[in-house]
């Protein structure tokens, strides 16, 4: 039905019809954004569309309560800290990274690269000398304001 689209309509409003008489319709243009199997996805990039941090907090919404699966609430906390650093990170790369690395492919590697070592509490992964460099750089950013606060959040969980 999307496919065939909806009937083409005149100044008036009324459909348009051929010179057989058959209503002429316009076909929407369908694309799928494939969160599963990314080679059956169109390859919609919403870090195209990021202007602003509000924007920022819309992708992450919809990030978190696309992929919760059904019917399953999370506890709050953990809901918090997942927003808190997805937020972190897809600024990091919005407001950091090169145009070419604006992308959920780079938001993957920053996550696989978050390494904890329960046994060392003063170790530091990638992701976290990133943030550090970044606050050396500049001290108010988005980005890091959002890391630091899931840091804390994070710590506070690990230390009991």
């Amino acid at each position: 039905m999307l496919a065939r689209g909806a009937p083409k309509r005149d100044k008036d409003g009324k459909p348009i019809r051929n010179k057989k008489g058959k209503i002429i319709y316009e076909p929407y243009k369908i694309k799928v954004f494939n969160t599963i199997n990314f080679q059956k996805s169109m390859h919609f990039n919403p870090f195209a569309y990021i202007h602003s941090e509000k924007d920022i907090l819309k992708i992450v919404t919809t990030l978190i309560a696309n992929t919760k699966g059904e019917g399953k609430a999370g506890d709050d906390f953990w809901v918090k800290a997942e927003t808190l650093l997805y937020t972190a990170l897809i600024g990091y790369i919005y407001y950091e990274a090169p145009t070419n690395e604006q992308n959920f492919a780079t938001l993957v590697e920053m996550l696989n690269a978050m390494e904890v070592r329960e046994d060392d509490e003063s170790f530091k992964n990638a992701v976290d000398l990133l943030f550090d460099a970044l606050e050396q750089k500049d001290p108010d950013h988005f980005a890091l304001r959002q890391y630091k606060k899931y840091k804390l959040a994070a710590g506070d969980v690990c230390s009991k």
